[in-house]
């Protein structure tokens, strides 16, 4: 399962015993090495008391050399044990051995990494290449749902084997790892290979080589950017041979065309490879379920997201939609008031989201059809300047009537943007330590103020884990707007680090409650 970086790096040499033979956790016998990384070490190994096979793999006890890295480890692999999807390895156990090394046990995928089968097959045709990508965005997705990010992503880490008669299906793992490699994204060790590794250097975003501590799921979507133009090139687009010059490639080259290596590959497909791998994390896919969109012309299966959710927030919204066609004709409509000052900042960030989704062409169709945005979208706008405009959160969702199922979830994504936009402007203004999520609550009406002119937006409760806000004094109250504000919060609390976030729309001022309540609880 671990093998040879194919990036063609000497890979970090970590002298370790085998400990084939040896009993792990008082019941997994370790029967033989499936493979060696710079992490640790993949055994064959059975479990005693049930006689199951299994797969444990045993890090080595340097990479958590304190208790806090330990914990976040099985903080992170407990996480993504708990996503259940079929794409992503299950983890069965988990624990820490008295040498200090920790170690997971997972179920035994019999099967070949990516990596192996690049060496075998070369290069992969292109509807091969999607249909794998799209396999791993699929889990991605699942993942990022639950605010985990895998930080790690590498051939190795990608399992192919056969289901059924399916071939290629995907299985990934090495979620929990992600704690190691973050405690080892120091910027003071300038990322040179030492007892502590980022991963494998090939597949890392620009950020990542920076030294930046973020937690940002646009990281994993430039990892699968560079897996999908190995499997179409049958080489990673940046080969240096040494450390340092790999890095700077990274940081500072665009990425070769495929016609620059002699490839031949369809316009479109090449476009979907070079946006994953853009430099900046705005210009890139925002969402796992959007890259995965654009490769469905190519081979992959569509997202299942887009049909159906489980996720607690789209259930929400759902919810809403069902009381209000409920109480139809029941609330008396807002009084027409004027519109709402918008900051052109806000305005820019809606452009760009819908760009982001739909790409540049399909965006500008569709805000043509809203004609008292248009003329404000399409001009000249001043991120600092205010504007008399329509609420744009209306053009999301007359959108999301025409594009899809009417409950809102797009609206939600805008607000999941603007939280992802607003991560970079927030720790410029708190500094290099990222907030905590009951911080990042206590400033929601700071960033309102950014976007709006227009209500009353105060934090009623706070406490550790939970949150209650209230917007009154809105003129015109709408469900869209409660759901944008409940998308960005769900997405600023987990990139502020929180876990089981939930995000409720308690009272709605559109439904005939005198003002709209949000209640976020989560744990850290």
């Amino acid at each position: 399962m671990l093998t040879p970086d194919p990036s063609g790096l000497p890979p970090t040499t970590v002298a370790t015993r085998s400990l084939v033979g040896a009993i792990i956790g008082g019941k997994y016998r370790l029967r033989r090495v499936l493979g060696r990384g710079g992490m640790g070490t993949v055994y064959k190994a059975e479990n005693v008391a049930i006689g199951r096979t299994v797969a444990v793999k045993v890090l080595h006890h340097h990479l958590a050399d304190e208790g806090v890295t330990i914990a976040r480890f099985q903080r992170e692999a407990r996480a993504a044990a708990s996503v259940g999807h079929e794409n992503i390895v299950d983890v069965l156990d988990m624990g820490v051995e008295p040498s200090g090394a920790p170690y997971t046990v997972m179920e035994y995928v019999r099967g070949k990494s990516l990596a192996q089968a690049l060496r075998d097959d070369g290069r992969f045709d292109p509807t091969r290449a999607a249909r794998i990508a799209g396999q791993v965005l699929a889990a991605l997705a699942a993942a990022h749902g639950e605010g985990i990010i895998h930080r790690d992503l590498k051939p190795e880490n990608v399992m192919l084997t056969v289901q059924g008669k399916k071939r290629d299906h995907v299985k990934l793992f090495d979620f929990g790892v992600a704690a190691i490699i973050d405690s080892a994204m120091d910027p003071s060790s300038d990322l040179t290979p030492s007892g502590k590794t980022m991963g494998t250097p090939a597949f890392a975003a620009p950020e990542q080589i920076l030294g930046r501590r973020v937690r940002d799921a646009r990281v994993d979507l430039y990892a699968v950017g560079v897996l999908l133009y190995q499997m179409l090139a049958g080489r990673v687009p940046f080969e240096r041979p040494t450390f340092p010059e790999l890095c700077r490639a990274i940081t500072d080259e665009p990425a070769p065309t495929f016609a620059q290596l002699g490839v031949e590959v369809d316009p479109r497909l090449e476009a979907v490879v070079h946006k994953a791998l853009e430099k900046d994390p705005d210009d890139r896919f925002q969402y796992a379920e959007e890259m995965c969109e654009a490769l469905v012309p190519f081979g992959a299966e569509p997202p299942v997201e887009l049909f159906e959710s489980t996720d607690t927030l789209t259930m929400e919204l759902r919810q809403l939609r069902a009381r209000e066609v409920e109480l139809e004709g029941r609330v008396a409509a807002p009084a027409h008031a004027a519109p709402p000052q918008v900051s052109g900042m806000a305005l820019l960030e809606i452009a760009a989201f819908l760009e982001a989704r739909f790409g540049a062409e399909r965006a500008a169709a569709l805000v043509d059809q809203h004609p008292a945005l248009s003329g404000a979208l399409r001009g000249t706008l001043d991120p600092g300047a205010w504007y008399a405009s329509p609420r744009p959160i209306t053009l999301i969702e007359q959108i999301d009537r025409a594009e899809g199922r009417g409950d809102r979830k797009l609206v939600a994504e805008a607000g999941r943007f603007l939280a992802q936009r607003a991560a970079a402007s927030a720790r410029d203004a708190l500094g290099a330590h990222a907030p905590t999520p009951e911080l990042l609550f206590s400033h929601v009406p700071e960033i309102w103020g950014r976007y709006l002119q227009v209500g009353e937006v105060t934090v009623a409760k706070l406490g550790r884990g939970y949150g209650r806000l209230e917007i009154a004094g809105f003129p015109e109250p709408s469900l869209g707007l409660a759901a944008a504000v409940a998308g960005y919060l769900d997405e600023a609390l987990r990139i502020a680090g929180a876990r089981d976030v939930d995000v409720r729309v308690a009272r709605a001022a559109a439904l005939g409650d005198d003002r709209d309540v949000l209640e976020a609880t989560w744990s850290s």
